[in-house]
């Protein structure tokens, strides 16, 4: 690997440093030979350098030009924001708790219908996070779609609980939230920025921005901010009457519709407070 490293550097002075050489090989050269180019020093002063240098350099220098264009390669091109990850791949559940009673695969998308779940969730726990989200009703049937956050862990993937387990929930498109914190769940108060689409149909973008030491989260509906909401305790994380702690991320099944998501990414411990799909 080394040794044709050092060849292509070679091979890449001799032919003038060429621009039109697209492969990741060849842009090993260029943190070598390219500064020459640019310059105006003709192919045999490239020459000249190259074999100049010590070999020991070059293997590290091709290695460290390597190692930065492979991070490149595996970049998302999807992914909406620099740091965001893909968390759910639209082949398998890797990475989530989802029972077959009621969580399938549908066309890239993670699909809850019937069954004895009310939610997909993650394995990883989130306080502070950046999620982005596409999702729909198909069908709808009176139903609506929701997002989870900030509550306990269900130990039970086939029934988890939902009810006065403290989570939050966004609900996308219109921005409606509710909280199911004990003694009894209820519809959350929030600042509504733009009144949310009621179309459940169609597939709607989410961003959603939690701040676990803040309390407050931001969303966005299909580039437009519409929703904030600030928790009234937000350091509390013992009384279960008032606290947000560290909790999955859940996609919910709510009723009797079918509830569809896909193009799952999440930021953890975001620093910007910047909504990126916000253009």
């Amino acid at each position: 690997m080394r040794i044709l490293a050092v060849s292509i550097l070679v091979w890449y002075a001799l032919l003038g440093c060429s621009n039109d050489i697209g492969s990741p090989a060849a842009r090993i050269g260029e943190s070598s030979a390219m500064g020459d180019c640019r310059s105006g020093v003709g192919s045999s002063a490239s020459v000249a350098k190259v074999t100049e240098g010590s070999v020991d350099d070059l293997n590290r220098r091709a290695d460290a030009a390597a190692t930065r264009d492979i991070s490149s390669i595996n970049e998302d091109p999807m992914a909406p924001c620099p740091k965001c990850v893909r968390i759910f791949n639209g082949t398998s559940f890797e990475g989530w708790e989802a029972s077959p009673s009621t969580w399938s695969i549908a066309d890239g998308a993670m699909r809850g219908q019937g069954g004895t779940s009310r939610a997909a969730y993650t394995k990883t726990d989130y306080g502070s996070f950046r999620l982005v989200v596409t999702s729909r009703m198909n069908p709808v049937n009176g139903d609506h779609l929701g997002i989870l956050f900030w509550g306990n862990h269900p130990a039970d993937l086939d029934k988890p609980q939902i009810d006065l387990a403290g989570w939050i929930q966004f609900m996308p498109p219109h921005g409606a939230m509710w909280d199911y914190h004990p003694p009894q769940h209820h519809n959350l108060p929030h600042e509504t920025l733009v009144a949310g689409s009621r179309d459940f149909t169609n597939w709607n973008t989410t961003e959603i921005l939690c701040n676990l030491e803040k309390g407050t989260m931001r969303a966005a509906v299909n580039g437009v901010e519409t929703t904030r909401y600030t928790h009234p305790y937000p350091r509390e994380r013992i009384d279960p009457l008032n606290r947000i702690v560290n909790g999955p991320i859940g996609m919910m099944r709510h009723g009797g519709g079918a509830s569809e998501y896909k193009w799952i990414y999440v930021e953890t411990d975001p620093i910007e407070d910047k909504l990126y799909t916000v253009k």
